[in-house]
């Protein structure tokens, strides 16, 4: 009984463990698209398309081919965006601290404003819009348009992922940190606890499949082991420009296994294009 005991756990263990292999980016990075004007923000969208955002304000619209047209522009820099489930796309402009709201057929508006440099969105399963609020060291709520801390201490949060746990991870660029937060049923936010550190400059942050999680910071591409915590670089490929936010392809021509990074440019929106390199595990889906 022992031994078919540890059989089982070995096998348990064989199938939980992360398959990266050598190397986990199966392929060298490839440009995608070229010509922003500092790219930082992106997400896909509802209906297929790959979006954009620039410090021009621009917001472009990908095929998978590379090919764009021009969803908006706001006129205003702008930092992380996030599709939500009615398929607006919601920037950050973080030099004004407005959140902007663009329907897809590119009617802009905004949603909330007076936010210490808004960086970063997520929409939970509950429809409610939260935001890293950078200079504030803050998480904000701007579901009803109206901004509620929902949780600070934090040293300049920037990028977020929900996890499959219900957590939100937040990425604390100026610690060199990950952190999480317990995502309450009533709309309010656990305390900060750290999740991974020796992450140098945390920036973009996003979850495969397996709930590894990937980092952007400082030039690099690293991943965090579920059950250590510990982060190991990946990727450092010379394509990438101080490269700040990624996203998997999410289907309709995008391939699940692509990740896509946004060059934003290592003197800080000098940066020019968007990077593709294949991964070995696809994304996990989007947490709702």
């Amino acid at each position: 009984m022992i031994l078919l005991l540890v059989l089982l756990a070995a096998l348990l263990a064989a199938v939980v463990a992360p398959a990266y292999g050598h190397p986990p980016v199966t392929e060298p990075g490839v440009v995608f698209a070229s010509g922003l004007s500092g790219p930082e923000g992106l997400a896909f969208t509802n209906d297929g398309f790959l979006v954009v955002g620039s410090k021009t304000g621009e917001i472009r619209r990908y095929t998978p081919r590379g090919s764009y047209s021009v969803l908006a522009n706001v006129g205003e820099a702008l930092a992380g965006l996030t599709v939500t489930m009615d398929n607006r796309v919601l920037a950050a402009a973080f030099n004004t601290g407005k959140i902007w709201s663009i329907t897809s057929g590119g009617a802009a508006s905004v949603l909330a404003s007076g936010i210490s440099a808004p960086n970063f969105i997520v929409q939970t399963r509950a429809g409610r819009i939260l935001v890293s609020a950078s200079t504030a060291g803050t998480i904000v709520d701007v579901t009803s348009g109206t901004p509620i801390v929902r949780a600070s201490g934090l040293t300049f949060p920037n990028g977020m992922a929900i996890g499959i746990d219900r957590n939100l991870y937040v990425a604390e660029t100026l610690a060199n940190r990950v952190s999480r937060l317990r995502m309450n049923r009533d709309g309010t936010l656990g305390a900060p606890e750290i999740y991974a550190e020796g992450l140098p400059l945390a920036d973009g942050i996003a979850f495969d499949r397996s709930m590894h999680l990937l980092v952007l910071g400082d030039d690099s591409l690293r991943v965090v082991d579920p059950r250590t915590q510990v982060p190991v670089t990946m990727a450092d490929d010379p394509l990438l420009d101080w490269a700040s936010n990624l996203a998997f392809g999410r289907g309709f021509g995008f391939d699940r296994r692509d990740l896509y990074m946004t060059d934003y440019g290592v003197q800080l929106g000098n940066g020019t294009t968007i990077i593709k390199v294949r991964f070995n595990h696809t994304g996990t889906k989007l947490i709702r």
